[in-house]
């Protein structure tokens, strides 16, 4: 995702300061050497500590700790994965709905999700995520993946 306005960019910067994103931030020296605000960044993908914090953020990482730590699922494979579903398309899945909640803010999805509510089948909260549509700036990133 390339950022251009100057508050995100310096969020970038915060982001990729706290090991939570990698992320590509254009050089702060002008030609003369002095400094300056970075005028943009490409945000590359989100680390595993960023995902452990988002999960955290959002109270999923009761017993966490002391599960093994597995590979999770990457937003530009999940909507990959979503490309030919019809919509709108249900997600109850928590680590699926991280990818909703990336792709939502990355600008790919159209989706609302739900704060976690008590299911009649669950013990636990669970959220729930309804993606309506892949925009057109998602199928034009779908597009330049291929």
């Amino acid at each position: 995702m390339h950022v251009t306005d100057a508050h995100d960019v310096r969020r970038v910067s915060v982001l990729k300061a706290t090991s939570l994103i990698e992320a590509v931030i254009d050089p702060a020296f002008d030609a003369g050497g002095n400094y300056r605000l970075a005028q943009a960044a490409l945000v590359l993908c989100i680390t595993d500590e960023g995902y452990a914090e988002i999960a955290r953020m959002r109270g999923r990482d009761a017993g966490l700790s002391s599960a093994p730590a597995k590979k999770s699922l990457e937003p530009m494979a999940y909507l990959h994965d979503i490309e030919r579903s019809p919509f709108p398309l249900r997600v109850e899945e928590p680590e699926e709905i991280n990818c909703v909640e990336a792709l939502k803010q990355a600008g790919f999805v159209d989706a609302s999700i739900s704060p976690a509510l008590n299911w009649k089948d669950s013990p636990t909260p669970r959220e729930l995520a309804i993606v309506r549509r892949i925009t057109p700036f998602g199928r034009a990133a779908l597009a330049r993946g291929r």
